[in-house]
């Protein structure tokens, strides 16, 4: 029994003595390594290099804006027939350079040249009883002056004569307007332009008043625009501006500031002409650039000088020396963006030097330096 308990006690005392051995190097090791950050040279606490700017206060700032609007022709008309009819002729085609006074279309003319035969006719009927009128007349004349007929007699003639002047009038009118029905039959272009639109085909039978053809002129274009109240007055009339049109930029002059506000929209329309219709077509988007003025007191500062703050605020670290110093937290608002600089408003003093990127790395009361103070520090 004894001899079997003897290497069962000596094993026990090797696991002691082990585990004691283990218990001591642990303790050495972190002792060193307590000596070695005590022992760190300088440099390593040295402040975080940052690059800063200088708070600028202002007392308002202004901010770009692009007022919408569409190219149109001065220009524009559908054309169509005073009087109904058939459509005889068309001469032209969409597309088609037209110039004023071109003959566009014709109405078929059978029904009014057979009216106006018929008011000839009856013009003639009437010159020839105002022919007899006028014998009678003076004949009747003659026989007063002799005593041979009453002055009654004469008074009769004279209005017969006058009635037969009257039909001949009536019927020079009624020919005078199938005339001028007879002239409307042909469709005139009021004004050099290109034809857009064509709604018929020889053979339609059109009604008085129907479109026929649409037309716009070759005239320079225009952009009318709907411009707020606030940035009107920027726009005076005869002045210069660059309007943009699709991926170009045409120059114009503003030609109209109208007078009357939109009701609905409260905006003022102006009208800019176009000093060239190369490449702009009627309907096409314009865009005119313009600035908005706002009184808010701030800075403008760099989007990377902004860090996230509580509720929703902004938060911009300043310096709280010239160099080698600590920086603090400033709470700001943003009051406008452009992605790139941002208007803000908040606890800042004109002169104020700012950290203006890299501020995920940093925190409150980090000591910070600038790059180029730090090595003059140092010497």
């Amino acid at each position: 029994m004894t001899a079997a308990n003897t290497p069962s006690k000596s094993g026990k005392f090797t696991l002691l003595i082990s585990i004691a051995v283990f218990t001591a190097a642990l303790v050495v090791l972190l002792m060193t390594a307590g000596l070695g950050n005590a022992t760190q040279t300088p440099e390593a606490r040295l402040p975080v290099a940052v690059s800063t700017g200088t708070i600028t206060i202002q007392s308002g700032f202004e901010t770009p804006i692009n007022v919408f609007g569409l190219v149109e022709s001065p220009k524009a008309t559908s054309l169509s027939f005073d009087v109904a009819g058939q459509v005889t002729r068309m001469l032209v085609e969409e597309g088609d350079v037209v110039s004023k006074g071109d003959i566009l279309a014709h109405q078929d003319l059978q029904r009014l040249n057979a009216r106006k035969r018929e008011l000839q006719a009856a013009l003639e009927r009437a010159n020839a009883d105002l022919t007899l009128a006028k014998v009678n007349s003076d004949r009747t004349t003659s026989l007063v002056e002799r005593k041979l007929e009453s002055a009654q007699r004469l008074d009769e003639a004279r209005a017969s004569l006058n009635v037969a002047k009257a039909q001949v009038s009536e019927m020079q009118a009624a020919l005078e307007s199938l005339n001028v029905e007879i002239a409307k039959t042909t469709l005139v272009s009021p004004f050099d332009g290109v034809v857009n639109r064509r709604f018929f085909d020889e053979g339609s039978v059109v009604s008085a008043g129907s479109p026929v053809f649409g037309i716009t002129s070759i005239e320079n274009y225009q952009a009318r625009f709907a411009v707020p109240a606030d940035v009107v007055e920027q726009f005076d009339v005869d002045e210069p501006v660059l309007v943009h049109v699709g991926d170009i930029d045409v120059a114009g002059t503003v030609s109209q500031r109208l007078p009357t506000r939109n009701v609905q929209t409260r905006t003022v329309d102006i009208l800019v002409t176009l000093n060239s219709n190369e490449k702009v077509r009627p309907g096409d988007m314009a865009i005119l650039s313009a600035f908005r003025s706002h009184t808010e007191t701030g800075a403008w500062l760099p989007v990377n000088s902004l860090s996230n703050g509580l509720r929703g605020l902004w938060r911009v670290f300043v310096l709280s020396g010239q160099s080698n110093a600590t920086i603090e937290a400033r709470v700001v608002e943003v009051v406008y963006t452009d992605g790139n600089k941002a208007f803000v408003r908040g606890a800042l003093k004109d002169g104020d030097i700012y950290v203006d990127e890299g501020t995920h790395k940093l925190a409150p009361g980090q000591m910070v330096a600038i790059p180029g103070q730090q090595h003059a520090g140092a010497r």
